[in-house]
């Protein structure tokens, strides 16, 4: 790759950063530390090329290998598409980046600024952030209007990490792999490896045409297809880069490459994929959503964790910094919870190692579904006979936080707020916007802010709850009604739904906020740091449970993974136990007719929070290392799992079998020697001997968690 002029060499703990210069154009990637003398000297020129060597004789031109790609990427409304087919492909390399004068860089608290300007007035940041220690960097791009016209905008990255791989000295052919995690619902987090030769991203035979892959969301459910992360792996060098972004709503990822050299890129959706556009007028700056990037030797399975770290980082209120035991109601009621059928499965799991007591959807209901009248928030008539403070008091005296579920952004149709208020309410095409039964609040109005600041912020303080549980159960499509585009106007309304969660947590510090979107939609960076921690799917009691809190457990900290282990007394031991174990993948969360287990079965409930409350230090924090040996069907999975957390002082190892499993595994171990705490029900046995973990006993779908030293 040394073809580019050297602006800036940075290091980043055990990353380096590397700036190169060809002209006006700035490009950025990066490498692990110690393997820069690895570095490839690139070609330059395919003329010597079996499909170019004809063209170059008999025109006397040149077929350029590689072609520099500004680590800044955006498009203003016409201006031109990049050539290379690129128009409804990928709006990467527009004429709005050809226009762009490098003005300067300069390092700055900690971070590094790439300064940019054309002359009609556009100024461009983009800007690197490495806080020491960490293994991943924060990249954002702003772009701000400085002359006197509006402009309208069409597409922003917040970064473009390019020249991959610099350790291979021309394509890569067979060496590069791509990365991407889809989800969809209950089913999140299945994990996509595919060569870009599978992908039908081979550079063509004189680098022209564009490839690109070009992915996201569109609306308000971040993660309904995807992850918001995007993988680059160089199988030959044994690196893998990568990208995970803030998005709060909308957004999109891209790799894309038209000679040798690939790029990942990525940030709001652009007007092609997602309808985006923004009139930026004289005066005003643009922010895109923060992207943590990072790069390691290693594979996906090394990267992720390093993605994963800044949000380990988040703060979380000190009530909940022991990852506490959850009980939800849920499975138990199935939206019919009173003080009547409640207060007794409170009784029965006082004192027991359980903080947090939640009342699911329906909490407020005295007739009709769980969901009628959402958005009026009135309780009904003989819920809670004594009032809703007494209840929670008794909750309290019982040693439980109690908890309660709202969907606060949406009013259903049978909802007073929806006949009244409609001016309140998303509009799209002068129509109030509906999905379903429900439509959305607008949170750009502030009546809609002070609403809620009564409905919800008030009524937590004064009914004694310390647990919300935010719920979010429909999506509400690309865009909104607004003075600008659809798209724009729905980033805006989201950014008012964060900036609600935010004062929450401001006027409430210690108020524990679970996000939850029809379980895994919003498991993305952004909405991990508007919460204390995630529903990791509605999966509530199925069979692919440990399977999708597995994956969910590598894309979001493991103290933010809450899973279900929904319990009902005709379960035998090894069911009960494969539940309980699941839990062991994050945060333990009870429900079911838990009320309704015999002694021998309550015995078995203690013994999985006891073995819980030992492993919480390795929850909160360490490296993952997940092993199938499986077929691909999570609703009809046949083999192993072992999922091992790799804390500072000991080893989770959490294993789960299915259909067609072994009686006896044996599990290869790292330096671990001994067995310090076990959960092991059904009859299995477990040893540590000459580096292997074996377990013994086992059938088909059997739950086992151990602690190992």
């Amino acid at each position: 790759m040394k073809i580019f002029e050297l602006l800036r060499k940075v290091e980043c703990g055990d990353m380096t950063l590397l700036y190169m210069k060809e002209g006006e154009k700035v490009m950025f990637t990066m490498v692990p530390a110690g393997m820069e003398a690895q570095i490839a000297t690139h070609r330059r020129s395919l003329r010597k090329t079996l499909g170019c060597r004809g063209a170059v004789r008999a025109l006397g031109c040149d077929f350029p290998a590689v072609r520099p790609e500004s680590l800044v990427q955006f498009k203003a409304a016409g201006d031109a598409y990049w050539d290379n087919f690129s128009a409804g492909c990928t709006m990467r390399n527009s004429g709005s980046v050809d226009l762009l004068k490098f003005t300067g860089q300069k390092e700055e608290n900690g971070a590094v600024v790439t300064s940019f300007a054309d002359s009609r007035g556009l100024a461009v940041d983009h800007i690197v952030r490495h806080e020491a220690g960490k293994p991943c960097l924060e990249i954002t791009t702003s772009i701000r209007n400085t002359g006197t016209g509006t402009v309208k905008l069409e597409y922003l990255a917040s970064f473009s990490l390019g020249l991959l791989s610099p350790f291979q000295a021309d394509d890569g052919s067979g060496c590069y792999r791509i990365h991407r995690c889809f989800s969809n619902w209950s089913a999140e987090g299945r994990l996509e490896n595919r060569s870009v030769e599978e992908l039908n991203m081979e550079m063509s035979w004189q680098g022209y045409g564009v490839r690109s892959l070009r992915f996201g969301e569109r609306g308000s459910m971040p993660v309904r297809d995807f992850f918001p992360f995007l993988g680059f792996e160089d199988t030959a060098a044994g690196v893998t880069w990568g990208a995970m972004l803030d998005a709060v709503g909308s957004w999109e990822l891209e790799a894309a490459r038209s000679n040798d050299f690939f790029n990942l890129s990525g940030g709001l959706t652009d007007r092609e994929f997602g309808g985006w556009t923004r009139e930026l007028a004289p005066g005003e700056t643009l922010t895109g959503p923060v992207a943590t990037v990072s790069c390691v030797a290693g594979s996906v399975d090394a990267l992720l964790p390093r993605l994963v770290a800044r949000q380990e980082a988040f703060p979380v209120p000190e009530i909940d910094r022991d990852l506490p035991v959850i009980f939800n109601d849920w499975c138990t009621t199935w939206g019919r919870p009173t003080e009547k059928n409640l207060l007794p499965i409170a009784e029965t799991l006082k004192d027991r190692g359980i903080r947090y007591f939640m009342l699911d959807a329906g909490w407020f209901q005295a007739e009709g579904d769980a969901l009628s009248g959402v958005g009026d928030w009135n309780i009904g008539a003989g819920n809670y006979p004594g009032g809703l403070p007494a209840f929670t008091a008794k909750l309290r005296e019982r040693g439980f936080i109690p908890g309660v579920w709202f969907e606060f952004e949406v009013a259903t149709k049978d909802s007073k707020f929806f006949a009244e208020h409609p001016e309140l309410l998303l509009h799209l095409d002068g129509e109030v916007l509906k999905s379903g039964p429900r439509s959305f609040l607008d949170f750009r109005r502030p009546e809609v802010v002070g609403h809620l600041a009564q409905k919800v912020i008030r009524f937590l303080k004064e009914n004694g709850f310390g647990y919300i549980k935010v719920d979010y159960n429909a999506p509400t499509g690309f865009g909104c009604d607004g003075g600008d585009s659809p798209a724009e106007e729905l980033r805006r309304h989201l950014e008012g739904v964060a900036e609600f969660f935010r004062r929450m947590r401001r006027e409430l510090p210690e108020l524990v906020i679970e996000i939850c979107s029809s379980g895994g939609h919003r498991l993305s960076p952004a909405w991990m740091q508007l919460g204390t921690m995630a529903s990791f799917s509605d999966a509530h009691e199925s069979i692919e449970i440990p399977i999708i809190a597995a994956n969910t457990a590598r894309m979001i900290p493991m103290r933010h993974n809450q899973i279900w282990a929904v319990l009902h007394p005709d379960d035998d031991d090894r069911r009960l136990g494969y539940s309980l174990a699941a839990g062991m993948l994050g945060r333990l969360c009870l429900s079911g007719e838990v009320a309704r287990l015999d002694a021998r079965q309550q015995r078995l409930v203690d013994d999985a929070i006891a073995f819980y409350r030992k492993a919480v230090p390795a929850i909160r924090r360490g490296t993952i290392e997940l092993r199938r040996d499986m077929n691909d069907a999570w609703t009809r999975p046949a083999g192993t799992q072992c999922f091992l957390r790799r804390g500072e002082n000991q080893t989770l190892a959490v294993v789960h079998t299915f259909a067609d499993s072994p009686e006896t595994l044996r599990i290869p171990l790292k330096g671990e020697t001994r067995i310090a705490a076990a959960f092991l029900p059904g009859g299995v046995t477990a040893e540590v001997a000459r580096q292997e973990l074996c377990l013994r006993n086992l059938a088909p779908f059997t739950g086992a968690a151990l602690l190992l030293e």
